[in-house]
């Protein structure tokens, strides 16, 4: 009579292979993992060009319409109907002798999209205003403890 251990030597199961890599999909719009925006928030635009960045990466996504088109899809329907209004969104270079027209990039589309929102440009978010009224604010050392100079510095340091 065979035993157990027998019987799973003479069952030759396949050996697993590795797969390669697939490419992960992006989030549908609405779905929890999909990156937001409030465009209340300004200085918050380039992280969620940021955060789709990463993921037109692990999509695997180069094509510069279909990264404008998933850029646009993620945010309130007002917004994405003045972003894909604008120029560079369709725009194709012209082309050249037997050259064929391409679309216009991403990254300069993108700049177009960041001068619309003043504050979301990386050298302009904060303003000498601001950074005085924090200054201000702050002035009595007096009160300070560690922890509420360590406050202070911390939105010193992201102003200036």
């Amino acid at each position: 009579m065979p035993t157990t251990l027998s019987l799973m030597l003479a069952i030759q199961l396949p050996l697993p292979t590795l797969m390669e890599p697939t490419a992960q999909c992006m989030p549908p719009c609405n779905h929890f993992s999909a990156p937001k925006w409030d465009k209340s928030k300004p200085r918050e635009l380039t992280q969620y060009f940021k955060e789709l960045e990463y993921l037109f990466r692990d999509c695997s996504i180069t094509d510069y319409t279909q990264m404008k088109e998933y850029t646009a899809r993620y945010i309130i329907y007002d917004t994405a109907e003045t972003w894909t209004g604008l120029p560079k969104f369709a725009a194709t270079t012209t082309p050249i002798g037997n050259q064929a027209a391409t679309a216009i990039s991403y990254e300069n589309w993108k700049e177009a999209v960041i001068c619309l929102y003043p504050g979301a440009e990386e050298s302009m978010r904060y303003t000498v205003n601001e950074l005085h009224q924090l200054v201000q604010d702050n002035f009595d050392l007096s009160a300070y403890t560690l922890g509420t100079f360590s406050t202070y510095y911390r939105k010193f340091q992201k102003i200036s």
